[in-house]
């Protein structure tokens, strides 16, 4: 063989330099690929209403969604993390949009695959920026309090205030309750939160006059029905003569054109399920369980025990507005015509909410937590609620995905893709991955297998010391204002006392030197007990007139029995204390 020549070396040297080259080139190239998560397998479902996608792919890079396709379109992606999830159902993240807010919910809303709210409060920029990247809490989008605003404001100064309000950077615009009286500073309120993006949500007297004045998110039912009275009905209503202003949202031309007005203003309907009609749900039992569950879980320590109390009883409560109860008593207690009417009441939100969905309206599944509807796990709860009204299980999962990620949008859209609520490129990579179909029953959205937050695993459980603060606030006290009959003489046979007062509920007890006793609630400022025989058969000697030459032996004087009211929790707390005279028949007569 003939020796190669100089110039045959050096051409030799250069390409295997640039071969070298180009190979650490490409595993430079490469080395980003190491940091992609690839779910394989599954079926998607996208929140926004699509199709679900079969044997999908999904491409996670770094805290974002890169790219979704069916598996035999392309290969997995060299030096990507793969994870096989076939015969899984994946979906997006979920998203709470009404939640009053506090820094201990975080595990409980992201154990249960909630990983972005709206918290109805001014939550500190620090928090919300680290809610951002933290595993275990929720994004947390807020709506900073509500603006300082008064009737007696000028249009200037209600803008000023607004223009105040927005240093807190908030997401959304929440407002006092719309009514008549408030219209027109609402109303310049509204303008002012909708030059700058944001969407105005809050309660409301009348939703046609809401929806004038800018209001986007109608909070709870009520204002679709109170509209639909009478002012003698509306008057008697207001008084608590009625049990509820459900029996008044009856279907007809002026309901359609309410319904047909606020669709097209593209409002949204939050109707609160759970919390208002939960407790009659075929399903209520089987709620009840999974908050005990939850609650009964010894890692989860800090969880405030009013709250939890609250929580285990409010299934099996009703809210109602007649004068005859208190405002959420339990249905137990409640007449069967009055009981009959709350069921009829149902069947009438149902109706309602299911003719939004299918006039073109977007429903909301935001909850009311903590105090009526626990924290992440009462999502799901509205959604079931939601299906049981006759939402399809897409358009329930849309509630907790899409459409509230069309409401942190802003104000027709101002605000742009939050990057929640929906699996799409380019979007957060907060996704649940399921071991059943939402679609074929939306309970399966409990059947969480894992949960990812910003391309991350979160590591499910609780941790006592996730949370170490004040108590939540104190309970409410009854008030006795008067006893009758207020004496007794001793002997007596059983006999019924009336205590009248304030704050009473119907499950509050009478307690008789501190014996509870059958109490029959009447109304909140009336009970009526019995006071068994046993308790004034006779009174005890009379500490301040001693026996003595001048008395007979054994001489008896008056005896005082403490009455007071006890209110179980979630009310909670006890009365003052009145004192029932017990005389000595020997004064009597």
């Amino acid at each position: 063989m003939r020796p190669s020549s100089p110039a045959s070396s050096l051409i030799l040297f250069l390409v295997c330099f640039l071969a070298i080259t180009l190979q650490i080139s490409l595993s430079y190239g490469q080395q980003p690929e190491a940091n992609l998560v690839v779910l394989k397998g599954a079926t998607l479902i996208d929140g926004l209403g699509n199709p679900p996608l079969a044997d999908a792919t999904v491409v996670v890079e770094g805290d974002r969604v890169r790219s979704i396709f069916s598996g035999q379109d392309r290969d997995t992606p060299a030096g990507a993390t793969l994870i096989d999830v076939t015969g899984k159902f994946v979906i997006p993240g979920l998203v709470d949009t009404h939640v009053h807010w506090d820094v201990w919910m975080g595990e409980v809303y992201i154990n249960h695959g909630v990983t972005s709210v709206l918290a109805m409060a001014d939550v500190s920029r620090e928090e919300r920026t680290h809610s951002q990247t933290s595993l275990n809490t929720p994004r947390v989008f807020h709506a900073g309090g509500r603006p300082r605003l008064s009737l007696s404001m000028t249009r200037e100064e209600v803008r000023q205030a607004v223009r105040d309000h927005l240093k807190k950077e908030p997401d959304i615009a929440w407002f006092v309750q719309f009514r008549e009286n408030n219209a027109q500073m609402y109303g310049w309120a509204a303008e002012e939160a909708h030059a700058v993006g944001l969407a105005v949500f809050s309660h409301a007297q009348d939703a046609g006059q809401a929806i004038d004045q800018g209001m986007d998110v109608a909070e709870h039912v009520w204002a679709f029905a109170l509209p639909l009275m009478s002012a003698q009905e509306l008057e008697d209503f207001e008084a608590g003569r009625f049990v509820h202003w459900a029996s008044y949202l009856e279907k007809g031309d002026r309901l359609d054109q309410l319904i047909d007005k606020a669709v097209r203003r593209g409002v949204y309907l939050n109707p609160t399920l759970a919390y208002e009609w939960g407790s009659l749900s075929p399903k209520s039992n089987q709620f009840e369980k999974e908050i005990y569950a939850l609650l009964s879980n010894p890692d989860l320590s800090y969880y405030p025990s009013n709250r939890a109390d609250q929580l285990l009883l409010r299934l099996r409560q009703i809210k109602t507005y007649s004068a005859r109860y208190d405002h959420m008593p339990l249905i137990s207690k409640l007449s069967t015509e009055d009981r009959q009417v709350v069921q009829d009441g149902r069947g009438r939100v149902q109706r309602f909410v299911k003719q939004y969905v299918q006039a073109g309206g977007k429903v909301l599944s935001g909850t009311d937590a903590p105090g009526v509807a626990a924290p992440g796990l009462g999502l799901h709860h509205e959604m079931e609620l939601l299906v049981e009204a006759g939402l399809t299980p897409m358009e329930a999962l849309k509630s907790s995905t899409s459409w509230a990620a069309d409401l942190l949008a802003g104000f027709q859209g101002a605000r742009g893709n939050q990057g929640v609520g929906s699996i799409q490129e380019g979007n957060f990579a907060d996704l649940l991955i399921l071991e059943a179909d939402p679609l074929e029953d939306i309970a399966n959205t409990k059947k969480i297998e894992r949960v990812m937050k910003g391309g991350e695993f979160i590591q499910f459980g609780y941790h006592p010391e996730f949370f170490a603060g004040p108590p939540g606030p104190s309970p409410r006290e009854p008030r006795i204002s008067a006893i009758s009959p207020h004496r007794v003489i001793e002997g007596e046979a059983e006999m019924e006392i009336v205590i009248d007062g304030t704050g009473f509920v119907t499950n509050s007890v009478v307690r008789v030197d501190g014996v509870s006793l059958a109490t029959r609630f009447e109304n909140q400022s009336r009970l009526r007990t019995a006071i068994p025989a046993s308790f004034i058969e006779t009174v005890l000697p009379d500490p301040y007139r001693m026996a003595g030459p001048d008395q007979r032996v054994g001489v008896h004087g008056d005896r005082s029995l403490s009455v007071a009211v006890f209110n179980p929790t979630p009310s909670g707390g006890v009365s003052n204390t009145i004192w029932l005279q017990v005389s000595a028949r020997w004064k009597a007569r």
